[in-house]
């Protein structure tokens, strides 16, 4: 029985050093709570912070968007106004809106032989517009794809392959 009650004052003297130690860096129950409140409050930081730089950026780019809607929208009115303005001017430069305008301004038509041509020294007169080439002339081509690009990685692997088996060949001959 001895025994045992010394067991036991062991043991309970082992428990109060254990709970001495413990109580001893445990810490007061305001002190963590304060410390949880703290990290919470500081993921919150966080996640506001992601959240602010997300919207910022959302922000710019919905920007960017209406920007980039606006000048499309912009191009396509001049894009209508030119071609109403050339519209305006192949009316005004037709045969028959022509022939009118002569005709209000005093001029008459006349017999194509009657005309009198004068030439005029130093005019070469219209410059015809060269759209391709005559026929029989042929263009040196140039490559535009140099020939390094056209080659396939099958092409270069094997040809890699092909010269190290020749250089192993003529290091054995």
């Amino acid at each position: 029985m001895t025994e045992s009650n010394e067991r036991t004052t062991r043991k309970r003297e082992r428990t109060r050093s254990k709970g001495w130690l413990t109580q001893a860096f445990k810490q007061a129950p305001w002190r963590v709570q304060v410390q949880s409140v703290g990290l919470f409050l500081a993921a919150l930081m966080v996640v506001l912070i992601v959240a602010g730089v997300y919207l910022s950026i959302s922000g710019q780019a919905a920007a960017a968007g209406v920007s980039a809607y606006q000048l499309n929208f912009q191009r396509q009115n001049l894009e209508r106004q030119i071609a109403d303005r050339k519209a305006q001017i192949a009316i005004l430069t037709s045969a028959a809106v022509m022939e009118q305008r002569a005709r209000d301004m005093g001029f008459e038509r006349i017999d194509p032989s009657d005309a009198v041509y004068v030439a005029v020294p130093g005019y070469t007169g219209k410059k015809s517009v060269v759209l391709a080439p005559p026929p029989g002339i042929v263009e040196s081509q140039q490559v535009i794809i140099k020939s390094a690009y056209r080659q396939s990685l099958w092409d270069w692997l094997f040809s890699g392959i092909n010269r190290l088996s020749e250089s192993a060949r003529g290091g054995n001959e």
